[in-house]
């Protein structure tokens, strides 16, 4: 499904306003976005004994449960908000996608209703939503949101033409961008590669953050981590979750 919006990688630094400080580790992050309960590949992930961001589907019945369980297995919890696309099958969304059709009360009313759900969540990213980070006036009232609450954004960057990254910095709001998608291509070995180029990516720039997946397809997602994240921590490469970047570069 990734492949079908923006399999491009990232524009350097994954922080919006700032690069990391040099001469510190590597910083590597990886977030398991279109987590719901029974997701193929779901269980596998969890048992990875790494800190991983994982981002969960908000507008389900079973969203607040699952993030508790993740979050009691020490894992950092983010909600994945369904955005709009454009044409494509809305069963993608898998919820009510936030768009242009909305207006800013509604969809301010949205994301606090899936924060209240998931109080866990630490920040948020976009699912999907190409059309809808392009929209400025949308990016604002989901911005809105997270500032108020305290919660950081992370750009999924299915588009170029994102605002979110601007739009944050000019509202105070906490952002990082990703690097590469591991696994916009299913297989093992796909994500195996990608996880190096992202290692690389990270030695390059300071930090990287890739974002791979559950579901349908996506089980050697988990077995690639497994197999070569070893590899990078001996490499000397420092694995984090979202909140442990950021506080890295507020504190440096």
């Amino acid at each position: 499904m990734v492949a079908a919006f923006a399999p491009q990688d990232g524009y350097g630094s994954v922080f919006c306003n700032a690069r990391p400080v040099p001469g510190q580790p590597p910083l590597l992050a990886i977030v398991i976005d279109d987590l719901t309960t029974g997701a193929p590949g779901l269980e596998e992930m969890l048992r990875l004994p790494y800190p991983l961001t994982f981002a969960i589907l908000p507008d389900r019945p079973d969203a607040g449960a699952l993030a508790r369980r993740i979050a009691a297995l020490g894992h950092e919890v983010i909600l994945h908000l369904p955005m709009d696309a454009g044409e494509v099958d809305p069963q993608w969304y898998v919820g009510r996608p936030i768009s242009s059709r909305q207006s800013d009360e509604e969809i301010q009313q949205l994301v606090s209703e899936w924060l209240a759900a998931v109080p866990e969540a630490r920040g948020m990213n976009n699912h999907m939503g190409t059309v809808a980070t392009q929209d400025e006036r949308v990016v604002r009232a989901v911005l809105e949101v997270a500032r108020r609450h305290g919660k950081y954004i992370l750009d999924s960057m299915t588009t170029e033409n994102t605002v979110v990254p601007r739009t944050a910095v000019e509202m105070g709001v906490p952002c990082m961008q990703r690097s590469l998608f591991l696994d916009h291509e299913n297989g093992e070995e796909v994500v195996a590669a990608q996880l190096y180029k992202l290692a690389e990516w990270a030695e390059t720039h300071g930090a990287a953050i890739g974002i791979g997946h559950v579901g349908v397809g996506r089980e050697g997602t988990a077995a690639a981590l497994a197999e070569v994240l070893p590899e990078l921590e001996a490499r000397g490469i420092r694995l984090v979750t979202l909140s442990q970047l950021l506080s890295y570069q507020q504190e440096n």
